[in-house]
C-alpha cells in the first residue's frame, strides 16, 4: 500500500476542503470509500438506531502498516494524492484526507487493520481528535480494516441536536449504502441495521444483480438496459420503462467513473429523452453509469464530491440524450404503429338493401387493466325509417279566432338540438396524436391522454373505500423505507379500505382491500402509497389525495400508449368520446388532450387571406 503523507500546503490549499461530518449518513459514506480504495471485496456496515450511538464498517482490503496508523487521522493526510497534478486526473473516490480527521474529531474511534504481509495486526483508539490521549498497539485481527464508531458529536451538542430521529437518520444511511452498492456492483456489500440484515449483494459485477438486490424484483423487471458511446463518452446501465415512472426522482441514480454524483444536465438530459413518452408529473427511474476521461471532468467541487463540473458539458448532455432515446426505442416493449393505407380511389355506391344490414359498434371492454384498449365489436340490424307523412291541419275558416297560448308574453319555441360536430379522422401523427377534421378546424387529440382520462373518470365512479375481506392473506416484502411509510400511514390506509399488518423482516400483510384494487398489481400499488407518505415528511395526507394518485396510475396502465398499435376504427372512437364530452380536455394529470386549428390561422399562414 502507497505510504500515507501529508500533504503540503500549496496542494492542501487547492482543495475544496469543508466539513464533511453532517449526520451518520456522510460518516458511512465516507468510511465505505475508503473502502473501495483500499480494493476491497466485501464491506460490511453496521448501524445501531440512526448510528449515532455505534457505527462499525469493516473491509477486506490492503491495510494499513502499524507506524502508518496515526498519520491516518491527520488532515490533509492521504495515500491518493501527493502533487497538484494528481488534482488533475482523479481516480480514487477520496482524495483530500479530511475524512477520517473529521470523524475523529467528533466521536470515539477504535481502528483494527493489517496488512496481509503482516503478522500482527494495529490498534488504535482517538477520541474527540485527541491525539494526546490516544492509544496505539499491536494486536490480532483479520487482513483488512474495521473501524468503529461510538458517539458521534457527543462534544459538539449543538450539532447532536439538529440530527432527526433514529428512524430518519438510518434510513439516510440506507439511502446511501443503496447508492455504493450500485455504484460498485463488483463489491459484495452486507448492511445490518439492529443487527437485522437489510441489504446482501453478491459482488458479481453485474449492475442488474445489485438492483435486484436493492429494489427487488417488481423495480428490476421493468428495466430497460442502456449501452451507448460517443465523444468519448460512454453511457451504461438501465433505465425504468415509462409505464413504470415515478411521482419523484428518487429513483434516478447517475455514476460518473464509479462516483455517485448529482448533476441537473444530466438528468435534463434524460427526461428530455422521455418527453412524449413518460406521463407529465411522472420522473423515470434509472441507474446510469457515466465513463469519461478524468481529465475531462472536475469532481474537486464540493465538499460531498457529488457535484461536478465537464470540460464539454455539451457532449455529456447530448451522449446520455441519444443513450437513452436510443434505448427506448429498442425496448422490446415499444411497438410500432401500422396505419391502414386509404386508397383515393372511387368506390361506386351499394346497391339496394334486399335484407336488413348489420352495422358494426365498438364499445370498450369491460377488462380496465388491459395493457392497450379493447373493444368489443356487437352487430345491430338497421331498420330503414319509414318516409314521413305529410298531414297538414285543416285551414280555420275565414274570420276565425285563432286558439293562442294564455301566457303568450313568457311562451318559448323548443329550442332544436345543437348539431353534433362533424368529425373526419384523417390519421395519426407521430404515433400519438389523432388528427380530425372538424368543421372549420384542424383537431389533433392526444390518444394516449385521452384515453387515460376516460378509464380514470370510470374508475373513480367505481371506487368507493368499502373494504372486503380476502380470503387469503396477500404477503409482500418492501424494503426500511417503504415498510417505515406504511406503517406510519397505517390508520389512513385503513380509511381507504387497506388494511395491512406489518411484521418483521419488512414483510406487509394484507387482509382486506376495495373491491377494485383486488386483482390488481398491489405491491406496486402500495409502493406508490408509500412514496406519497415517505415524500410528505410526516404531514397529514388524505386518502382523496392518495387515491387519486393510484387511480392516475392505474388508468395509466390500461390506457392506449403511444406506441401501441392502433386502428383507424379504434381512433374514430376515442376522438368521438371526446368531441361529444366537455369535461374531456385534461388528462388526470393536468395535461391538454385536444387543440385546435382554425381554417382561417392556417390560410392566414399560407397568405390566403
Amino acid at each position: 500500500m502507497p505510504k500515507i503523507n501529508i500533504l503540503a500546503r500549496e496542494v492542501s490549499e487547492l482543495i475544496a476542503a469543508g466539513e464533511v461530518v453532517e449526520r451518520p449518513a456522510s460518516v458511512i459514506k465516507e468510511l465505505v470509500e475508503n473502502c473501495v480504495d483500499a480494493g476491497a471485496k466485501q464491506v460490511t456496515v453496521e448501524i445501531l438506531g440512526g448510528g449515532v450511538s455505534f457505527m462499525r464498517v469493516t473491509d477486506d482490503g490492503c491495510g494499513i502498516a502499524f507506524d502508518e496508523a496515526p498519520k491516518a487521522f491527520h488532515r490533509h493526510a492521504t495515500s491518493k494524492t501527493a502533487s497538484k497534478e494528481d488534482l488533475e486526473n482523479i481516480v480514487t473516490m477520496g482524495f483530500r484526507g479530511e475524512a477520517l480527521a473529521s470523524v475523529a474529531a467528533v466521536s470515539k474511534i477504535e481502528m483494527l487493520t493489517k496488512r496481509s504481509e503482516d503478522k500482527t495486526g494495529t490498534l488504535y483508539k482517538i477520541h474527540g481528535g485527541d491525539f494526546e490521549t490516544a492509544s496505539h498497539m499491536e494486536t490480532g485481527c483479520p487482513d483488512g480494516t474495521t473501524i468503529i464508531i461510538r458517539e458521534l458529536f457527543y462534544n459538539t451538542p449543538a450539532r447532536l441536536k439538529f440530527l432527526k430521529k433514529d428512524i430518519s437518520e438510518a434510513n439516510a444511511v440506507q439511502a446511501v449504502v443503496d447508492k455504493l452498492i450500485l455504484a460498485h456492483p463488483h463489491i459484495a456489500f452486507r448492511f445490518l441495521r439492529d443487527n437485522k440484515p437489510v441489504r446482501i449483494t453478491a459482488g458479481d459485477g453485474e449492475l442488474y444483480s445489485a438492483l435486484y438486490s436493492v429494489f427487488g424484483k417488481q423495480f428490476a423487471v421493468s428495466l430497460t438496459p442502456v449501452d451507448f458511446a460517443q465523444h468519448g463518452i460512454k453511457i451504461s446501465g438501465f433505465i425504468s420503462s415509462p409505464l413504470f415512472c415515478r411521482g419523484n426522482r428518487t429513483m434516478q441514480y447517475f455514476f460518473l467513473n464509479s462516483r455517485p454524483i448529482k448533476s441537473l444536465q444530466i438528468m435534463a438530459a434524460m427526461e428530455e429523452a422521455y418527453k412524449n413518452a413518460a406521463p407529465t408529473g411522472k420522473y423515470p427511474a434509472c441507474a446510469l453509469k457515466i465513463e469519461i476521461n478524468p481529465h475531462e471532468v472536475d469532481v474537486n467541487v464540493h465538499p460531498a464530491k457529488t457535484e461536478v463540473r465537464f470540460a464539454n458539458d455539451s457532449a455529456v448532455f447530448d451522449t446520455v440524450y441519444f443513450a437513452v432515446k436510443n434505448a427506448l426505442l429498442n425496448a422490446e416493449n415499444v411497438k410500432e404503429i401500422e396505419i391502414p393505407q386509404v386508397k383515393n380511389e372511387y368506390i361506386p355506391p351499394p346497391p339496394p338493401l334486399e335484407k336488413p344490414a348489420f352495422q358494426q359498434t365498438l364499445t370498450p371492454a369491460p377488462a380496465l387493466n388491459a395493457s392497450k384498449a379493447e373493444f368489443i365489436v356487437t352487430k345491430t340490424p338497421i331498420i330503414p325509417a319509414p318516409p314521413p307523412i305529410f298531414n297538414p291541419a285543416p285551414l280555420p275558416p275565414v274570420g276565425a279566432r285563432i286558439a293562442r297560448p294564455l301566457d303568450s308574453q313568457t311562451y318559448e319555441i323548443p329550442a332544436e338540438p345543437e348539431p353534433k360536430p362533424q368529425l373526419r379522422i384523417i390519421g395519426e401523427l407521430w404515433k400519438t396524436y389523432i388528427i380530425c377534421e372538424e368543421n372549420e378546424n384542424l383537431v389533433l387529440i392526444d390518444k394516449h391522454a385521452a384515453h387515460e382520462r376516460i378509464c380514470f373518470e370510470k374508475l373513480k365512479k367505481e371506487f368507493t373505500a368499502t373494504s372486503q375481506l380476502l380470503a387469503e392473506s396477500i404477503f409482500v416484502k418492501f424494503d426500511m423505507r417503504c415498510w417505515d411509510a406504511l406503517q406510519q400511514g397505517r390508520e389512513t390506509l385503513l380509511d381507504a379500505g387497506i388494511d395491512i399488518i406489518p411484521l418483521k423482516s419488512y414483510e406487509i400483510e394484507i387482509i382486506a382491500l376495495p373491491e377494485i384494487l383486488i386483482g390488481d398489481n398491489i405491491e406496486a400499488v402500495l409502493s406508490e402509497i408509500a412514496e406519497i407518505f415517505a415524500e410528505s415528511g410526516g404531514s397529514e395526507i388524505g386518502t382523496e389525495s392518495i387515491f387519486n394518485e393510484v387511480l392516475h396510475s392505474i388508468a395509466c396502465k390500461a390506457s392506449i400508449k403511444a406506441n401501441d398499435k392502433s386502428i383507424i376504427s379504434d381512433l374514430e372512437q376515442l376522438a368521438n368520446a371526446v368531441m361529444n364530452d366537455k369535461n374531456l380536455r385534461f388528462c388526470p394529470h393536468g395535461r391538454p388532450i385536444i387543440t385546435q386549428i382554425s381554417r382561417r390561422e392556417i390560410e392566414k399562414n399560407f397568405g390566403r387571406t
